[in-house]
């Protein structure tokens, strides 16, 4: 977030720095003004107006003279550099420096390099970076000293790192490179923002200033995230503790100082959505990243259980990862689609076997389990080894029972493979909050005999999967089967807890279809609209986004027809850097595709994109990318 003060109240009027400023020209009210900022570079965005340094009057130039400031200042111009402009970045992040494709490398000196003309006296340096690319790591150095080291920047994020030096020849020189590159071009550096700013000497008084400015910010808890408002009060309450002790020395007071500051401008906001936005993170109504991947959203009407009251509210059901890739199963509730609860984990994994006999929230829900089906739902929950994928919620109105399948995997007895088991996975409650209680996972239909097995070797594999539940209340599980080559289509019995028929009696046609073999399909997301059916799926790529493709029936059993791909200029065919997992229809009637957009690197922080669905007179589904949009109300 932005200086809410400003650097406006480390005014000291005794400081050498602010005298040096005072003697290039500058008068402290400009500081003030500026918030001490000398240059704010937006790099690759050269001869462009903007920047809101003192010194500069473009947003970047190569180094020499500025024509409006009399400073000289700017890069130091490389053949391999390459300036790429954003879409998916905004303000300071818009552009970026690049190494061109094919450049000899050299750790120590490929990089990019900036000088800068200041007064004597000491710096902040900011160094921005948004990474569209894999994760890779950035170090800086300043006056030939190395100040960040190893900085990583992850895909999709805008990383920030700040660090002080001190000039005493009037020229501020900055190296950003990568020392650790090597051989490997998808480690290149990149530079997206610089920013400079003067540091004024601290004082116990100019602490004492900031801290009664920021007494507002302390009264203001439910504006921030918890986390970062701790960490922010804890530098408020060490200051506090420092001031009331004996003189110190001035350096105790400015790094008290710098220390509260960093936590001020670390505070986040809990964000108040009216919009989506598939270009900024999307946090929960207390401000954390929300877990629900690989998910589903659907509205449902069911107790409260703070008020014991009826209600109707969207409910999103997804991947926990928090911890990466071994997690439970997350709930999320909503009035308006944009501003999301946390409702907490529906369903646990568990973190050792001892835990099913010893704590009561798995007392309660397997006490009356014997030790053999105790030691088997621990291999099929275990936090380390177990893989919860794609849960998906349909509520049983005859039961009255919420029923949830996921793609359940991991190591068998035969095989130490992650994804050996390669099953479909069903727990129960009475309740959507949970907790969900696991019964079983299982292999499903078979190719018939008189059909071409993809993977014959291992049969009723279950893979990415969905669920949906037509009209009459008939349910069907989706799912890619003989590795990931086949989908399937099956039907599930009334209580959806299993098939439908048991899978060596099952009929073709009947109780389950095959679709496609061999097109290699996952990530299905099946959904019915004026009556025809649709099924929009992904290739199988791993974590990496790949082209999308859907199909329409005009019944969930019959034949399916392969319309190709839906999205409207795709360049990359990557379904727009996402993949899929739900489709639905909004209250005002506004068809919803769901992605994920996963961070191999990065898990927990993985996004998702939701896009208006258009479709034209002839039924004909297309999707067409929008950095942000809202309903209609």
């Amino acid at each position: 977030m932005g200086l809410l003060l400003g650097i406006s109240v480390i005014l000291c009027g005794c400081s050498q720095h602010v005298a040096n400023q005072k003697e290039d020209g500058l008068q402290q009210q400009q500081l003030v003004e500026t918030d001490y900022v000398l240059y704010e570079v937006n790099c690759g965005a050269e001869n462009m107006a903007g920047g809101a340094g003192l010194y500069q009057s473009v947003a970047d130039q190569k180094y020499g003279l500025d024509g409006q400031t009399g400073k000289s200042w700017g890069y130091q111009p490389q053949e391999y550099m390459i300036a790429v402009e954003d879409e998916s970045g905004k303000d300071l992040t818009a552009y970026r420096w690049e190494i061109k494709e094919g450049t000899e490398y050299d750790n120590e000196s490929t990089g990019f390099y900036y000088a800068f003309e200041v007064p004597q006296g000491e710096y902040e340096i900011t160094a921005g970076f948004y990474n569209p690319f894999s994760a890779r790591t950035v170090s800086v150095e300043a006056e030939n000293e190395l100040l960040i080291e190893d900085l990583k920047i992850l895909k999709y994020q805008k990383t920030e790192e700040v660090c002080y030096q001190e000039v005493t020849d009037g020229y501020l020189n900055i190296k950003v490179y990568n020392p650790k590159r090597n051989k490997d071009a998808m480690k290149n550096p990149i530079l997206s923002y610089l920013i400079i700013r003067a540091v004024p000497e601290d004082s116990r008084e100019v602490l004492l200033q900031y801290m009664e400015l920021l007494k507002p910010v302390n009264q203001q808890e439910k504006n921030y995230k918890q986390e970062s408002f701790l960490k922010y009060l804890e530098q408020y309450n060490r200051a506090e503790e420092l001031l009331v002790k004996e003189q110190q020395q001035n350096t105790a007071y400015r790094e008290a100082y710098r220390n509260l500051r960093q936590a001020y401008e670390s505070l986040e906001e809990i964000m108040r959505y009216q919009s989506f936005n598939n270009e900024r993170s999307w946090t929960d109504d207390e401000g954390n990243v929300i877990q629900a991947h690989g998910g589903q959203v659907q509205k449902l009407t069911y107790i409260d259980r703070e008020t014991n009251e009826q209600v109707t509210k969207w409910w999103w059901v997804g991947e926990d990862k928090t911890q990466g890739a071994h997690g439970g199963i997350c709930a999320n509730s909503s009035d308006d689609l944009y501003n999301w609860h946390n409702e907490g984990i529906v369903m646990r994994n568990v973190s050792s076997r001892e835990q099913l006999d010893d704590e009561d929230y798995y007392k309660n829900l397997y006490g009356d389990c014997t030790v053999q089906e105790k030691d088997h739902i621990y291999e099929c929950l275990s936090a380390q080894t177990a893989i919860i994928e794609r849960p998906k919620l349909i509520y049983n109105e005859k039961t009255d029972t919420y029923v949830m399948w996921f793609h359940a995997d991991g190591p068998t007895k035969d095989s130490q493979s992650s994804y050996a088991a390669a099953s479909a996975g069903v727990a129960v409650s009475k309740t959507p909050y949970g907790p969900f209680r696991f019964i079983e996972r299982y292999r499903l239909n078979t190719c018939p005999e008189d059909q071409e097995d993809m993977y014959p070797q291992s049969k009723g594999m279950a893979r990415d999967m969905n669920l949906f539940t037509d009209d009459d209340g008939t349910a069907y599980i989706i799912y890619s089967s003989e590795e990931n080559l086949t989908l399937y289509i099956s039907r599930l019995n009334d209580s959806y807890t299993y098939l439908a028929t048991e899978p060596d009696e099952a009929v073709y046609g009947v109780d389950y279809i095959r679709l496609f073999p061999g097109a290699q399909r996952e990530a299905p997301a099946l959904f019915k609209r004026d009556g025809v059916y649709y099924l929009m799926t992904s290739g199988c790529t791993g974590w990496a986004p790949n082209q999308a493709r859907y199909y329409r029936a005009a019944s969930v059993l019959g034949e399916w027809e392969n319309c190709g791909d839906p999205c409207i200029e795709d360049t990359k065919q990557t379904t727009f850097d996402s993949q899929s997992t739900c489709i639905f229809a909004a209250d005002d009637n506004t068809w919803i595709y769901m992605g994920d957009r996963w961070y191999s690197d990065d898990l927990a922080n993985s996004g998702y994109i939701w896009l208006p669905v258009d479709f034209n007179e002839e039924g004909g589904m297309n999707i067409t990318y929008q950095k942000e949009w809202s309903l209609q109300k």
